[in-house]
């Protein structure tokens, strides 16, 4: 039985990857895992802040991170 990389589980939580793209889940507003610029989410959307969000950057730093402590 695996034991789930809690941080990367966090991250699922409000991201989904999407083919090369990366979705939030609340607004479904996607960006290519390549661009490591701010996310733009929908103008309604709750996911919404006033600080920027990267999620491929996030993404990227997790799974580095899970590399690192040989977890993957």
């Amino acid at each position: 039985m695996s034991v789930p990389y809690l941080p990367l589980a966090a991250w699922n939580k409000h991201w989904k990857v999407d083919g090369s793209r990366v979705r939030c889940r609340l607004c479904n507003h996607v960006q290519d895992l390549t661009q490591a610029g701010a996310f733009t989410h929908t103008p309604y959307c709750k996911a919404r802040t006033v600080e920027p969000q990267y999620p491929s950057r996030e993404l990227a730093t997790l799974l580095q991170e899970k590399i690192r402590l040989g977890l993957f």
